[in-house]
């Protein structure tokens, strides 16, 4: 008699763990994968800002956010881990608050420092730059040759 709750039970766990990944469909895909939990950050932040065609705008105030947390008295305090969250929650909150930021950047830099992530900072910023680039039709090369160019030849 207990294995028939024991099959009810299964099927609403089941139920449960399909219904997870429902949502993820609705999530659009970069044009290239970065794995780790700055590439989780940066996908998340592409998806919602393609849905709301925002990608450049986005793209330049990330980069604006990576040169504000180089400033030696930001990171002093941001990126110190014995400053509280909290405490970096309300300076951060300034800082968009000042800087005009959209709400999409906005809410990324809020949930890194809410999750303690705000180190990540810089590789989220590098791995939507990738996905911006690939976006773009961009395409990294190294240019090597045998003899030394002279500057602006051949152009």
């Amino acid at each position: 008699m207990a294995a028939p709750a024991v099959s009810g039970l299964s099927r609403q766990v089941r139920c449960f763990s399909t219904s997870v990944v429902r949502p993820f469909a609705k999530l659009v895909r970069p044009p290239v994968q970065v794995y780790g939990i700055e590439g989780r950050y940066a996908t998340a932040l592409y998806s919602a800002a393609s849905k709301q065609n925002k990608l450049e705008q986005v793209e330049k105030e990330l980069l604006r956010v990576a040169q504000i947390l180089k400033e030696p008295k930001v990171a002093a305090s941001v990126l110190n881990p014995y400053v509280k969250r909290s405490i970096k929650v309300k300076s951060l909150n300034d800082i968009t608050a000042k800087e005009r930021f959209s709400p999409l950047t906005t809410n990324l830099i809020n949930l890194l420092a809410e999750n303690g992530r705000l180190s990540n900072t810089q590789g989220v910023v590098s791995a939507f730059s990738t996905m911006m680039s690939v976006h773009r039709g961009e395409v990294p090369c190294t240019v090597t040759s045998a003899s030394m160019r002279k500057p602006n030849a051949g152009r």
